[in-house]
């Protein structure tokens, strides 16, 4: 994102809808999912020369784009999470708050934010020491059809897949297996097409 800013736009969503990326949408209806191999143009910047009055008021408007954090959190057993207690750190913001049934937490992220955060979840009445905490990063997921991507995502829901480098070594295959595991899928430690849909099912994306 902080690339994206300095070519010149203020979000990622500013370029992948500027007309000269039209090929690149068509292709890619998900923002989200760049490929090895796809084609994004970065138009130069243009310099903009308003004409402005003498002897009087000159007004302009700036548009904001605007880009969000979003968190949702759900026990695997679909028991309510309304009222649980959670702090987000991200970037240059703290957020404390309590959840409501949906689970779902939503910040708008500040110009120039770090891409990083942590998560804290207070998951029991009284708790002063999080239940669970864990860190979040922002835009650094491969596709789900990617076995970096496949890491990633494993990693994020706690089940430790060890770097995400695309290698398919120990420490995937026992996170891969764990995350099987626990949603009742065959524990074989291969990120195969109904580990890949459960994954993204329950990672949201």
């Amino acid at each position: 994102m902080n690339k994206v800013r300095a070519d010149g736009f203020r979000t990622s969503k500013a370029l992948y809808n500027h007309p000269s990326n039209a090929e690149f949408r068509a292709l890619r209806p998900d923002p989200n999912l760049i490929y090895p191999g796809d084609k994004i143009t970065i138009p130069p910047k243009k310099e903009k020369f308003i004409p402005l009055r003498t002897n009087g008021i000159n007004s302009f408007v700036v548009q904001n784009e605007k880009e969000y954090f979003r968190l949702q959190v759900s026990y695997d057993d679909g028991d309510d999470v309304a009222g649980k207690r959670v702090v987000l750190n991200i970037g240059s913001q703290t957020i404390d708050t309590v959840l409501q049934s949906d689970g779902l937490i939503e910040v708008e992220l500040n110009n120039n934010d770090a891409l990083t955060g942590n998560v804290d979840l207070y998951l029991k009445a009284g708790e002063t020491t999080p239940t669970k905490s864990f860190a979040v990063q922002i835009g650094n997921l491969d596709p789900i059809d990617t076995l970096s991507g496949v890491q990633g995502r494993c990693n994020m829901l706690g089940f430790n897949c060890g770097k995400v480098d695309g290698v398919m070594g120990e420490k995937t295959r026992i996170g891969v297996k764990e995350f099987q595991y626990q949603h009742e899928l065959d524990v074989d430690g291969i990120p195969g097409p109904k580990t890949k849909a459960k994954l993204q099912q329950v990672f949201g994306s």
